[in-house]
């Protein structure tokens, strides 16, 4: 796979719905992409797929030989085990990691989780907060983190929870009669893929036009939101009534943070969707 012109080329790893999102994209603003994925989807126009296992070395060569210019990975567990996250995010960055050294990339873009953040009790939390020293999944995420970062120049960029406005996590469990506790307050952290997949353009055009960029980015919207008061909301929209009393017994303790954006609004992003009661209400009006 040789260059053939001077567009810039962007490779994406593990290239699933964020991918082929932010590929469409990219393509419409005078960008190359190359998918990379075990099984390339049909029907994708305007981008090259490469069917690669992400935590085999060698499948990754033709992506080198490609020569992109700019790497967007996003990694997900084998399974939901620790075994699972271990070959999915730390065999999967050290066999990327391996690939890629000595390749004359210009930016890594590596989308991890704010699931890395040691906080547990309802505090803020920004870039620079310390990280978690247990659990499996946490662990297993800033391994991948650190791996990658050493690699290259890298742009981490931890997403919480990411939705698509159909509200379809929540809207079961609150048909199903699964209602959070008011007491004590748990909060949510979300992000709409659609700013998800925006966010991660803007960093690629910052870095194409010479901009700097910080290290780490939380990709969230403005408002952590309490549980209980986005399962009423949602009930709202959907004509449910919301029981008296909790049925969700409360975990003890139930581990929850608050995500700050400023990082990602300072850097020039304006979010489409600022809370969830936007993102969720044009999907809802549909029904």
């Amino acid at each position: 796979m040789q260059r053939d012109d001077n567009k810039p080329r962007v490779a994406l790893i593990g290239c699933g719905d964020i991918g082929i999102a932010l590929a469409r994209r990219l393509v419409l603003q005078d960008y190359r992409c190359l998918g990379l994925r075990r099984s390339p989807p049909a029907g994708t126009e305007g981008m090259q797929w490469l069917a690669a296992d992400y935590t085999e070395v060698s499948d990754l060569q033709p992506m080198i030989e490609w020569k992109p210019d700019y790497l967007v990975i996003t990694l997900k567990p084998a399974a939901y085990t620790e075994a699972g996250y271990q070959q999915g995010y730390v065999a999967g960055a050290q066999a990327i990691a391996k690939a890629i050294s000595g390749c004359k990339l210009k930016r890594v873009f590596y989308v991890s989780s704010t699931r890395v953040y040691g906080e547990s009790d309802g505090g803020w939390v920004d870039e620079t907060s310390p990280l978690a020293t247990d659990g499996y999944a946490a662990l297993a995420l800033i391994a991948a983190e650190q791996t990658i970062a050493a690699a290259a120049d890298t742009t981490l960029i931890r997403c919480a929870g990411i939705y698509d406005g159909a509200a379809t996590f929540y809207r079961s469990r609150i048909e199903r009669g699964l209602w959070s506790r008011s007491e004590p307050v748990i909060y949510t952290n979300r992000i709409h893929r659609a700013d998800c997949v925006g966010f991660l353009a803007h960093l690629i055009h910052l870095e194409q036009q010479g901009k700097a960029l910080q290290p780490v980015y939380n990709a969230a919207d403005n408002r952590p939101a309490p549980r209980h008061q986005l399962e009423r909301w949602l009930a709202d929209q959907l004509g449910l009534i919301p029981p008296n009393d909790a049925s969700v017994p409360a975990h003890s303790p139930e581990s929850h943070k608050r995500v700050s954006n400023e990082a990602l609004t300072a850097s020039g992003y304006s979010l489409r969707y600022t809370s969830f009661e936007e993102g969720y209400a044009a999907e809802l009006s549909k029904r």
